[in-house]
């Protein structure tokens, strides 16, 4: 059931990002989303939480949006309200990620969920990746800083940090990751192509069951009865949206395909 949420503040993070806090707080674990209804123009559409107290969802602008629903949310001020569900789907298993060496891969607005588990694991050694375009589109960065041993920041035009993917920044720490550890484990969250080859690297030193990847479909009903958001047998709102890479590793369209509206396959990452 949704319920209304009046924006108590509009943070710009950066190009065409915007945070949006909201007035009251949920009970959530970081990786859970919310669906967002705008009755201005009936859209409903998953938002992943980079804030629980108080609710807050971080989004970016695209130049191609698939419907009106981000145009329209990023005209609303404060005192506007956005309706929303309650939390769905399944978080990051932060028991599992407390008092280990935690490695954090993200690309784009995938840093906001990921920077909101950072400050929740306790005793553990974080290690943040960040990947963006530009450095007008970091987000998040002192969040990460204040809450992980070391961040490693890399974008595409070399304005901050290194110069390339963050997909290259990972692959440079490689030899850190070889060395031994039976406490590693590793969160990826972005473009699905960014979370396919950060899994090829990290699949070679880590456990494949302590590999978590934040899988993003085109999702109807949130609550598993329509199928839209099928990711080979599993359903991403209700199983999901994060896996373990021992089960997106056997589900053929990971990181190869994604699916429009009707569920049909459109593009291809190759």
């Amino acid at each position: 059931m949704r319920k209304p949420f009046k924006i108590t503040k509009v943070i710009d993070e950066g190009r065409d990002i915007k945070t949006f806090l909201f007035d009251e707080g949920v009970e959530a674990t970081p990786g859970q989303f919310v669906m967002a209804w705008l009755p201005q123009i009936k859209v409903e559409k998953p938002l992943s939480l980079s804030y629980a107290s108080p609710l807050g969802i971080t989004v970016k602008k695209r130049e191609i949006s698939e419907s009106s629903f981000t145009p329209t949310l990023f005209g609303l001020k404060e005192g506007d309200k956005v309706w929303m569900s309650e939390p769905k789907g399944n978080g990051f298993p932060i028991d599992k990620l407390n008092s280990s060496e935690v490695y954090l891969v993200g690309g784009g607005t995938g840093t906001a969920p990921l920077s909101f588990l950072a400050e929740r694991l306790e005793n553990s050694n974080i290690t943040s990746f960040i990947g963006a375009k530009s450095f007008n589109q970091i987000i998040f960065e002192e969040r990460f800083r204040k809450h992980g041993k070391a961040i490693i920041i890399a974008t595409e035009d070399g304005s901050k940090g290194e110069k390339g993917l963050v997909t290259d920044a990972l692959k440079n720490y490689e030899n850190v990751l070889s060395t031994f550890s039976k406490n590693r484990k590793a969160v990826v969250c972005g473009p699905e192509k960014m979370e396919y080859f950060s899994a090829q690297i990290l699949r070679e030193h880590l456990n494949h069951d302590d590999i978590f990847i934040s899988i993003e479909r085109y999702m109807k009903c949130a609550v598993g009865l329509c199928g839209a958001c099928a990711f080979g047998p599993y359903r991403d709102c209700a199983d999901g949206p994060i896996f373990t890479y021992s089960q997106a590793k056997n589900v053929p369209d990971f990181g190869n395909f994604r699916k429009d509206r009707a569920g049909v396959r459109d593009f291809t990452f190759s």
